[in-house]
C-alpha cells in the first residue's frame, strides 16, 4: 500500500539503488511527464518508451502504488495544486513548517530539479535552439506571470552578449502591437511551463502565420503544441511543489546565453565590456560628476584617510 507521506519523486529517488536499468528508465519517464501520464494508458506509456505495459505496471507497483490509477491520482492532485496558486502556497508552507531544516529541503529539491533537467536534456533540441537564435534577426521572449521574469532575464543577457533581443511583457492589445514587428527572420522563445493561455495561442499562431521560429520551453505543453512550434525544450516538473516551475527555465536561459556567447567570443566580450564601461561612467557622473570615478576621487580620499591613521 502506498505511503501517502511520500511523493512519487521521493519514492523514485529512494528506490534508485535497487531499480533495474529498465525500471529507472520507466521511473524517469513518469517523473518527467506527469501531465502526459494522466491521459495515457499503460500501453501508451510503454509504446512511448519502447517497453512493455507489464514492465510499466510492475515498476509502479514496485514503488508502492496499487497500480497506474493510484499513481494518476497523486499526479492529478499535484497538477491541480500547482494550477491553483493559493493551494500551491498553502502546500509549500505546510511542507516548510513540518520540516526542521526547511532550507535544506528546498535546496535539495532545487538540486533534484536541475539534476533531472541535466539527465533528460535534449541536446539535439538545444542545438536547434542555438541555431535558431543565432540566425535570427531578432529574438523575442515571452512569459506570463512569473515567467515574465525568465523572459526578461533571457532577453537582457542575450543583448549583453551581442544579440538583438526584446522581452514582450504585455498582454491584450499591447501584445498585439508587439507582434506587429515580428518577421519570418525572427525567433520567439516562449516560456510556458503548463498554462496554455490565450496569449500563448495568439503568439504561436501569429508566429506560424509570418514564418517566425518558435522555441517552447515547457513542462506540460509539449504534446498539445508540438505540431505548432519548431523546437521544444522539455523541463522537469517539481512533483513536491516546493520548487518553482521556473527554476529549470532560468537555468536553460543561462546555458543558452553562454552557448551563444561562445559562438562569437570576441564580439560578446566587446559588447559586455561596453556595457560595463557605460554603467561605470553613468555611476561616475551620478555620484561624483567626474568620469574618472573612482580612481582619482574616491581612491585619493581613501589614501588620505589611511595617511591620517
Amino acid at each position: 500500500m502506498k505511503d501517502t507521506k511520500t511523493t512519487f519523486q521521493e519514492r523514485y529517488l529512494e528506490a534508485g539503488p535497487r531499480l533495474t536499468p529498465s525500471e529507472k528508465k520507466i521511473g524517469e519517464y513518469l517523473l518527467r511527464n506527469p501531465e502526459e501520464v494522466l491521459g495515457a494508458s499503460a500501453v501508451k506509456i510503454s509504446k512511448a518508451m519502447g517497453t512493455s505495459d507489464a514492465s510499466v505496471i510492475r515498476t509502479i507497483k514496485g514503488l508502492g502504488y496499487q497500480g497506474l490509477p493510484d499513481l494518476k491520482k497523486e499526479f492529478l492532485e499535484s497538477v491541480l495544486r500547482r494550477r491553483n496558486s493559493a493551494a500551491a502556497l498553502d502546500h509549500n508552507i505546510e511542507s516548510i513548517q513540518t520540516n526542521k531544516r526547511p532550507a535544506e529541503q528546498m535546496l535539495a529539491n532545487s538540486v533534484d530539479i536541475i539534476d533531472a533537467f541535466r539527465e533528460g536534456f535534449d541536446h539535439d533540441a538545444f542545438a536547434s535552439c542555438v541555431e535558431a537564435v543565432s540566425n535570427a534577426r531578432r529574438t523575442y521572449t515571452y512569459g506570463l506571470g512569473a515567467g515574465s521574469m525568465v523572459s526578461g532575464f533571457l532577453a537582457l543577457h542575450l543583448k549583453r552578449v551581442g544579440f538583438d533581443a526584446e522581452a514582450m511583457m504585455l498582454a491584450g492589445y499591447r501584445l498585439a502591437d508587439d507582434l506587429l514587428s515580428l518577421t519570418a527572420n525572427d525567433c520567439i522563445v516562449l516560456i510556458a511551463p503548463f498554462h496554455q493561455t490565450t496569449e500563448v495561442e495568439v503568439i504561436v499562431d501569429h508566429a506560424k502565420d509570418v514564418g517566425a521560429s518558435v522555441v517552447l520551453v515547457t513542462e506540460a505543453l509539449g504534446m498539445s503544441l508540438q505540431d505548432r512550434v519548431d523546437i521544444i525544450i522539455k523541463t522537469p516538473p517539481s512533483i513536491s511543489n516546493v520548487v518553482s516551475e521556473h527554476l529549470a527555465p532560468f537555468v536553460f536561459s543561462y546555458v543558452l546565453t553562454m552557448q551563444l556567447a561562445s559562438l562569437q567570443k570576441d564580439a560578446s566580450l566587446k559588447r559586455n565590456t561596453m556595457f560595463t564601461d557605460n554603467l561605470f561612467n553613468a555611476l561616475s557622473s551620478r555620484f561624483t560628476g567626474s568620469p574618472d570615478f573612482p580612481s582619482q576621487i574616491f581612491l585619493s580620499d581613501i589614501d588620505d584617510d589611511d595617511s591620517d591613521n
